[in-house]
């Protein structure tokens, strides 16, 4: 017995040894995975500022989270003379974690902006306020709660069709965690079926001890990853491309809505929308709404866009943007629809502009980025140029 307990403790002390040896030989090369957001009472969650690391998932990055909780550089408050400042507010899209920070396209944006308006000596400065998976009533709380202390000139409303608006309904989502508001007499109130109590702060305090310990333990968060690599190759090494690009999406959204929900989502869309707009023209800022694209409706192969359409029932994939682009020209809203030149630059190039090799759908990847920046560029220097 006693050398049973002998040799356990000499296993013991053997495996803290390595795992000292190991956490001590990570932090040297760099290597961290940490958990990059924290539940928030008021947004549902939020990235944790100051947080860096690698973010390997379509793709691998240097991911930094700012001082001020976004995935971005540190902006001075007061904004500089000669600066024509622009908000991003977005979701992972825009926030972009798959690419490096200065090839998302609102940086793309920002260089080829500034380059347009420096023979009127100014540059343009653009802030990224994009968090992964909120929906339009996260984004108008983070308008509200960080964007005016920065004076923009412009807010941008990048609007990703693919799940913003079941993000933005409790009866199509139900998510636990997310703040949801509804229509009532037609004014925005909060949704109560969506209100944070002893759960959500019980669950929160959680998951801050649990993610504390999580980020300062890098064996761990190579384990988890390693595991998280292996679990996604199993999951899509076989899915068939037309299944890659549906992933995650929802096929009601190519349609006018078919029932109640839907309806509702987007009378609440509309008017998120509006009263985002009725706030920005409050603090004197310009308002523009940018529609964004989903991996179906850009794929370069045009024949297999008119299968995904045929199955769905639908004369395009184009729905969502049209109704949008309606919405805003009847609200005064300037809007930028991607889809169309997207899949032009897409077909033309025989490019995808979403995803890797490996998987057609997800994310933009670094060329979906840099049309989508050069595009947005060219709007931006007719509007702003002269």
């Amino acid at each position: 017995l006693t050398m049973n307990r002998a040799n356990l403790l000499t296993l013991l002390v053997s495996l803290l040894l390595v795992v000292a040896v190991t956490e001590v030989v990570l932090r040297v090369a760099g290597v961290s995975y940490p958990e990059f957001n924290r539940l928030d009472a008021r947004l549902g969650w939020a990235p944790r500022a100051g947080v860096e690391g690698i973010y390997a998932f379509e793709g691998r990055t240097y991911l930094k989270i700012n001082a001020q909780g976004f995935r971005d550089t540190d902006h001075e408050t007061a904004k500089p003379e000669g600066v024509l400042r622009v908000a991003v507010l977005g979701d992972s899209f825009t926030e972009a974690r798959e690419v490096a920070l200065p090839d998302t396209y609102w940086k793309v944006m920002e260089r080829e902006f500034s380059a347009c308006l420096a023979a009127s000596g100014r540059r343009a400065e653009v802030l990224g306020f994009a968090v992964n998976g909120y929906g339009t009533a996260q984004q108008l709380m983070v308008l509200e709660d960080s964007v005016w202390r920065y004076e923009p000139d412009l807010v941008v409303l990048a609007f990703f069709t693919g799940n913003d608006l079941w993000n933005n309904s409790f009866e199509l989502e139900g998510h636990s965690d997310r703040p949801y508001m509804v229509l009532r007499d037609g004014r925005l109130v909060p949704d109560p079926r969506s209100e944070k109590g002893l759960r959500f702060a019980l669950k929160k305090i959680w998951t801050d001890i649990k993610h504390g310990l999580f980020n300062a333990l890098r064996t761990v968060q190579l384990g988890r990853q390693a595991y998280k690599r292996v679990r996604t190759w199993a999951e899509y090494r076989d899915t068939p491309v037309l299944e890659q690009l549906m992933a995650g999406l929802n096929g009601a959204l190519y349609h006018v809505p078919q029932d109640a929900a839907w309806r509702e989502t987007w009378d609440i869309t509309e008017a998120l929308i509006r009263a985002m707009k009725n706030t920005v023209y409050g603090h004197g800022a310009d308002f523009w709404l940018v529609t964004l694209s989903n991996p179906a409706q850009v794929h370069p192969n045009r024949a297999l866009r008119a299968r995904i359409a045929a199955e769905l029932g639908v004369a395009d994939l184009t729905y969502a943007d049209r109704r949008l682009a309606d919405f805003a020209g009847a609200e005064g809203i300037p809007a930028v629809t991607l889809v169309e030149p997207l899949r032009a630059y897409a077909e033309a190039h025989n490019s995808g502009l979403h995803g890797s090799g490996d998987f057609a759908g997800g994310h933009w990847n670094t060329t979906g980025h840099k049309v989508t920046g050069d595009l947005l560029t060219r709007r931006l220097c007719a509007a702003y140029g002269s």
